[in-house]
């Protein structure tokens, strides 16, 4: 947008200078109208003051009437006084003309829309109703109540007439009319269009008033010619010039008007100009509604072409047997084909055979219209002979009968997303068995709505319904009394520290007791603070019973160990001690918790014989018969000796 256009779009004139532009306007359409009046007629056979006060009530606020009302009313005086005299001047004349444009301008805003009043041929009805019809029969009837004079149904007739006549031509211009619409003729070929269609109209107007017999006929032509060329604002501006020029050669030749039946026409003299006016108006709005029409259907066509040609997604019309008949890019790349080659084929050719059932089962539900549209995840073979997957969509366009003529295919690859989706469900299909085989429940806490989620598993751990909602006064009302408040202390640690955290603790069951242990993570928000728990319960009943019971043997091992008279050591592979009983640290002279560790021949100090040699491995299987068969001595560490058998 270049800076002169915006100056127009956003600079206002001041209100002041915009009344005086009023009044100079009214003055000189004034002038024209009066000078009608030269030729033989008490009121003027043409009126257009009403009408652009009509148009200033519409277009400005109601603060502003006032003004208007006054601009108008000084030009309109001010011309009257200066081709007649203050003597001939009726302000009653005026004062109607004010009332008829306030009405006007009412019913104008009431029937008519704000920002482009004039749509369709029903808008132009309206217009007609509500400037040229209401305001002209209302001024008529106060001009004959108030102003009485001879023959006062000619007077009633011309002045409706007249009112009738300028609002025809004028009001549609002025509520068109917007200042950037002057920047449209910049274009030079609309501009020489325009100029050039008002000149031809205007030269056989002028050439149909003077020689031809039927004049009116030849103008209305001429009219309907520049309606069908021209944009609605330019028409009416012709139409406009077309009426004051061809009056103002009728008021200089009133013959031209004479007809074979002048009984009328000597009532309503410019009756022919209402004439020129209504076929001219309604195929003005005709050809702007076809105008609108077409561009709205060339707009919606290039949008729909540029949306199918640079869609992400395939697109393709398809006809009624499955042909294709056009694809766009997209669609070509996954099916790997040319449009040309798509146009040879059918789209049942290209369909998995599993598949081809369900869409021409939905296909014949959008023809009969059961549907209206349907959405398919289907299967496709590409031209090199893979099988992909892709989302397809599918609608009808339809005759103005109703009758079905193509459909439009929304292909899109979903390829990756299913083989993702294959992947991701068998991946949790082991998950979930790994659970279920590892007795584990997973569950959710959600800190801020505080909405706690218990997996399957969960609820089999807790012995409770399914259909119960899991909450933090079900949880704590499960674990044991005397594990509550421990189960408190480290989640609440975990919260504040927002570390994960570990936690054991018991819940009561219908069977009795069942050991929990509890494992968790915490996912943080953007400011650093936990926003939920995400974590596992396992099951450790079996795990904690087994270790009891191991528990106990040990224990049970111990005492016996304990009170048994031979001495009894324990090893790793290594040889090196790892347990050693009473009588074994009474007969070593090691005490177990120094001995733990030690290789054993450092802690039992044995010979063969009481003066003999050292025994230098312990494995009797790496001894002969001879060695073991002598006696052994086992020296204290403290003194003294013990005979043993090894």
């Amino acid at each position: 947008m270049n800076k002169q256009y915006q100056r127009v779009l956003v600079t206002t004139p001041h209100p002041l200078l915009r009344l005086v532009c009023l009044g100079l306007v009214t003055f000189i359409f004034t002038l024209f109208s009066l000078e009608l009046t030269r030729f033989g007629t008490l009121l003027a056979p043409l009126w257009f003051p009403t009408a652009i006060m009509m148009v200033a009530f519409y277009r400005h606020a109601g603060k502003m009437w006032p003004g208007i009302a006054l601009a108008c009313s000084f030009g309109n005086i001010l011309a009257s006084w200066m081709l007649f005299s203050w003597a001939s001047i009726n302000p009653t004349y005026t004062a109607i003309n004010v009332i008829e444009a306030i009405i006007g301008a009412v019913l104008l805003r009431k029937l008519l829309p704000w920002y482009n009043p004039l749509q369709n041929l029903n808008d132009w009805i309206r217009l007609a109703i509500g400037s040229a019809l209401v305001p002209p029969l209302v001024g008529g009837i106060l001009m004959t109540l108030l102003i009485p004079g001879p023959e006062p149904l000619r007077n009633f007739i011309v002045w409706v007439l007249s009112e009738s006549i300028g609002a025809l031509a004028l009001v549609p211009l002025g509520l068109l009319f917007k200042s950037h619409y002057l920047l449209r003729h910049r274009d030079p070929r609309l501009l020489l269009e325009t100029l050039v269609t008002m000149a031809v109209t205007l030269a056989l107007s002028w050439a149909s008033i003077t020689w031809l017999p039927w004049p009116f006929t030849c103008v209305i032509v001429l009219l309907m010619w520049s309606a069908v060329r021209l944009p609605r604002m330019e028409a009416f501006m012709v139409f406009l010039v077309t009426v004051m020029v061809v009056s103002l050669m009728i008021a200089h030749n009133p013959s031209a008007l004479t007809t074979q039946h002048a009984g009328p026409m000597m009532n309503a003299p410019w009756l022919p100009f209402l004439m020129l006016l209504l076929p001219a108006n309604v195929m003005t709005m005709v050809m702007y509604a076809f105008r609108a029409e077409r561009k709205h259907i060339t707009e919606s066509e290039e949008r729909f072409r540029n949306a199918m040609e640079y869609s992400a997604i395939g697109m393709a019309l398809v006809s009624m047997e499955g042909q294709w008949l056009q694809a766009n890019k997209a669609l070509c790349n996954f099916l790997g084909y040319s449009q040309t080659e798509l146009q040879s084929l059918t789209f049942q050719q290209l369909t998995w055979p599993e598949d081809l059932h369900t869409d021409l089962e939905q296909l014949e539900q959008l023809v009969n219209g059961e549907i209206n549209t349907y959405t398919l995840e289907k299967r496709y073979y590409t031209r090199n002979g893979e099988v992909v997957w892709a989302l397809l969509a599918v609608s009808v366009v339809r005759h103005a009968d109703g009758s079905p003529l193509y459909f439009i295919a929304q292909i899109e690859d979903i390829n990756d997303l299913k083989q993702t989706e294959w992947v991701n469900k068998r991946l949790m299909e082991r998950i979930t068995l790994a659970n279920e085989a590892g007795g584990i429940g997973i569950w959710e806490w959600d800190l801020e709505p505080d909405i706690i989620s218990w997996d399957k598993r969960m609820f089999e751990l807790y012995e409770i319904p399914p259909h119960i909602k899991p909450t933090w006064q079900l949880w704590h009302e499960r674990i044991l009394p005397e594990d509550r408040a421990h189960a408190e202390q480290v989640l609440r640690d975990s919260l504040v520290s927002r570390l994960p955290f570990k936690l054991e603790f018991r819940i009561r069951v219908k069977e009795g007791v069942r050991h929990i242990r509890s494992l968790a993570n915490r996912v943080l928000n953007k400011e650093g603070e936990v926003e939920r728990l995400l974590g596992i319960n396992m099951d450790m009943t079996e795990v904690k019973e087994l270790n009891e019971a191991l528990f106990q043997e040990k224990e049970r091992l111990h005492i016996t160990l304990d009170s048994i008279g031979e001495a009894v050591l324990c090893t790793d592979i290594d040889m090196n001690v790892t347990f050693m009983n009473p009588v074994a640290e009474k007969m070593s002279g090691w005490l177990q918790t120094e001995a733990i560790g030690q290789p054993i021949l450092k802690v039992l100090h044995i010979t063969f014989g009481e003066r003999g040699q050292l025994m230098e491995n312990i494995h009797s299987g790496d001894m002969s018969r001879s060695d073991i068969d002598q006696d052994v001595v086992l020296n204290c560490r403290t003194g003294g000796s013990f005979d043993i058998h090894y």
